[in-house]
């Protein structure tokens, strides 16, 4: 071992000392080598338009968007279209990068990648569905193109959707042959007459066979109406009683939409991908907002099977495209810390010397905030904000993003930091969630208390646990511009006492 190291040493001596030293003249040649190669080595595709970034979004079970953005860009162009990947390139554009790769957590993708090819930047997109490019937005050159693509089932979906609007929107001249779009003046006076035999009555205007389904309600009807078109005294009884009708050859079958399609066989199923909304409330929105009565949910498979009519089942895939998008996210960072009672004091002093210089100023320009340091506190006045230079000027061209970020907060941490030291205090916890707008989040540091619940007629006790610890409660709220207010429940959890019952039971009391 000693034989080896001192080998090492005589090896690293020869090679410093064996070194050549560079006389100053062939210093300068080899820094004139160095630089001409340098300009030689230089990028011939950096004075092309930059890319700055691709953003890929899922929107709804079968829409993808990639919002592509640089500077002066020219219009992408789609090289080619396979079941697992798309492949776009943007001609005469410059990738800093070179090749960046990213992963995807979409259910329609899973990662996208970009490579400079010569005076190219392709871009490839790995899907889990064949895709198709639906639109692209932007006219070059633009600084941001937004590519639309489509899965294949909703092209053909989106085809049926023509067609049944087509059809069940009012045609313009009646249909050829439909016995109730005549003209013929209807003369009626009745009175406390049943609603199936008022379209019996209509049904001998038209010359036609009269079927009254069993879902007509047991309705008095009570009219007066002379020399109205046929046409219009029909649509006048749909409208108030919310009934319809259907031809088949000389017999019209009077009845509900909902009866009508399931009797004649109009009602099909039509499953849906949900990528990002709640199944288990999905469904009752659809229900309640397109009258289909059929919806079954598979949590496992995040599919949502509805059965109705085609105008139904195209009204519910619109309101799924807007139900199934990704909520909005806010993320939380709190400290749960445990302090002495002679602590609390000094404590109470650290928050009040950090919270009560916060300041915040609204004005044409905008939402400022910032924090006024103890040691220049008259660097901010409310008509110029704070005159310090970055980085100590808080100012927070975002509104309230960046308030507790970087050294905003210090003489918190200070302050909290000399508790600990000084074992006054100790830190519990340091979580960090993230939740989602008007969602409920529940941050707990709790451990199970046994208590005596109840006693038998022997005396022999029944356990039960109860969680007792510091436990907070957040909900928070985002507003239409990006102001977010929390909803906060804060509880520390501590058993304060106990009360025994009638026959011996420990029930504790926590705050």
């Amino acid at each position: 071992m000693k034989m080896l190291s001192r080998s090492l040493a005589a090896l690293f001596i020869l090679v410093f000392l064996f070194s050549p030293a560079l006389s100053p003249a062939a210093d300068m040649e080899r820094q004139d080598v160095s630089q001409n190669e340098s300009k030689k080595k230089e990028d011939p595709y950096k004075k092309l338009p930059p890319i700055g970034g691709l953003t890929v979004r899922q929107m709804g079970s079968d829409t993808l968007v990639a919002e592509l953005t640089g500077t002066s860009l020219p219009r992408p162009e789609v090289l080619s279209v396979a079941p697992d990947k798309v492949v776009f390139s943007v001609p005469g554009a410059y990738l800093a990068a070179k090749k960046w790769e990213r992963g995807l957590d979409l259910p329609l993708a899973v990662r996208v990648a970009a490579v400079q090819e010569e005076a190219n930047v392709v871009f490839t997109l790995f899907v889990t569905e064949n895709l198709t490019l639906k639109t692209m937005s932007g006219m070059s050159p633009a600084n941001k193109y937004i590519l639309r693509f489509t899965t294949a089932n909703f092209e053909a979906r989106d085809q049926v959707a023509k067609t049944v609007a087509s059809e069940v929107a009012p045609k313009a001249a009646p249909v050829p042959g439909d016995p109730f779009m005549k003209t013929v003046p209807v003369t009626l006076d009745l009175r406390d007459v049943e609603l199936r035999d008022v379209f019996r009555m209509l049904g001998e205007y038209a010359n036609m066979n009269i079927v009254t389904d069993p879902s007509i309600p047991n309705t008095l009807v009570t009219m007066t109406l002379r020399g109205v078109p046929l046409n219009e005294a029909m649509n006048y009884l749909m409208r108030m009683y919310g009934v319809t009708y259907a031809l088949m050859g000389r017999t019209i079958i009077v009845g509900t939409a909902d009866n009508l399609g399931k009797s004649l066989g109009k009602e099909s199923m039509r499953e849906y991908r949900i990528a990002y909304a709640d199944m288990k409330s999905v469904g009752g929105l659809l229900q309640g907002l397109t009258g289909v009565t059929n919806v079954v949910a598979d949590e496992r498979l995040r599919t949502l099977y509805v059965t109705g009519r085609a105008e139904q089942l195209v009204e519910g895939e619109k309101i799924l495209q807007r139900l199934d998008h990704p909520g909005r996210q806010v993320m939380l960072q709190a400290r749960i810390v445990e302090v002495t009672d002679s602590a609390k004091d000094e404590l109470e002093t650290i928050i009040d010397a950090v919270y009560n210089r916060w300041w915040l100023n609204y004005s044409s320009a905008g939402l400022g905030t910032g924090y006024v340091y103890a040691d220049n506190p008259a660097a901010y006045t409310p008509q110029t904000g704070d005159s310090r230079l970055p980085p100590l000027a808080p100012f927070t061209k975002g509104g309230l993003v960046n308030i507790a970020s970087e050294s905003l907060t210090r003489l918190l941490d200070v302050g909290l930091k000399a508790l600990v030291t000084k074992n006054k205090g100790k830190v519990l916890a340091d979580p960090s969630v993230i939740m989602l707008d008007g969602r409920k989040a529940t941050i707990k540091l709790v451990e199970n208390y046994p208590y005596i619940s109840e006693r038998d007629d022997a005396g022999n006790p029944t356990w039960q646990e109860k969680e007792v610890g510091p436990r907070l409660e957040v909900t928070p709220f985002i507003g239409r511009d990006g102001m977010v207010t929390l909803d906060l429940k804060i509880s520390t959890g501590e058993i304060i006492g106990t009360y025994r019952g009638q026959a011996g039971e420990q029930f504790p009391q926590t705050m």
